[in-house]
């Protein structure tokens, strides 16, 4: 767009008259009537123009629940789901968390009830072997049995 439509655009679009180019003088309407390109932005630009106001003589309102639904929409698509979310909302995901909570019991018994002297009862009675007076001596006793094992 050239220099003497850019300037009187914005007054010819709002039909103020002051530009002189709607009753066909001054130096818009010459460049309007000699540049084919600029003629057909502003005819465009005056259509938009023209479509816009129209817009803002109806008074149409949404229906009722319309921004609600919006609001629902928007929330739905923003939300980014982890994958743990969308494990336990479904029934498989649930089903897969409770039996994996149960087997982790069975084997926690499994180690508790198998392991010595850490029993209710062993644990009193056994406390000495389960701690070891002397860390030195065993880590000594360790690393012999390490160097001088053979197959």
């Amino acid at each position: 767009m050239h220099e003497p439509i850019r300037k009187k655009l914005e007054a010819y679009l709002e039909d103020s008259g002051d530009t002189g180019a709607r009753s066909g003088g001054g130096e818009f309407a010459k460049h309007l009537s000699g540049c084919p390109e600029c003629a057909g932005d502003i005819a465009r630009m005056a259509e938009q123009a023209r479509l816009v106001r129209s817009l803002r003589q109806t008074d149409a309102e949404p229906s009722p629940g319309f921004y609600g639904r919006v609001l629902e929409r928007i929330e739905a698509q923003s939300e980014q789901r982890s994958v743990w979310a969308t494990m336990v909302e479904t029934a498989f995901g649930r089903r897969l968390a409770l039996a994996s909570a149960a087997a982790a019991l069975v084997m926690a018994g499994y180690i508790v009830s198998t392991e010595p002297g850490v029993g209710a009862a062993g644990l009193s009675a056994n406390r000495s072997s389960v701690v070891s007076p002397q860390p030195d001596r065993d880590r000594d006793a360790v690393l012999v049995n390490l160097a001088s094992f053979r197959e």
